[in-house]
């Protein structure tokens, strides 16, 4: 692995992560969009300095972005059974509202 996949990992987690604090509310969406902030800086900063990819703090950073991008898709894929969950609902009522009409 190099800075480019480093530059492009932290950026997509950046990414994931608004679009869980957008799906979420209260103290929940407002830590997130920090995360988000936050990444988007260092996302910035990456893209400015040479980094050693050889060294075991870039290779713990790399691991630590990987399992953050693994647990905000399962988050996400949570989010959407939610949304599923709704709209199937949504149908149920307007089916039991129908049979009682």
């Amino acid at each position: 692995m190099d800075q480019h996949t480093a530059v492009e990992l932290v950026g997509g987690l950046a990414s994931r992560i608004n679009n869980l604090a957008v799906a979420s509310l209260g103290a929940d969406s407002r830590t997130l969009l920090a995360q988000q902030d936050e990444l988007a800086n260092q996302t910035l900063a990456l893209i400015a300095r040479e980094l050693n990819a050889d060294t075991a703090d870039f290779q713990t950073a790399i691991a630590a972005l990987q399992a953050a991008i693994a647990a905000a898709d399962q988050a996400a894929q949570q989010l959407q059974q939610v949304g599923r969950a709704i709209g199937l609902t949504a149908k149920a009522i307007s089916a039991v509202a129908k049979l009682l009409t």
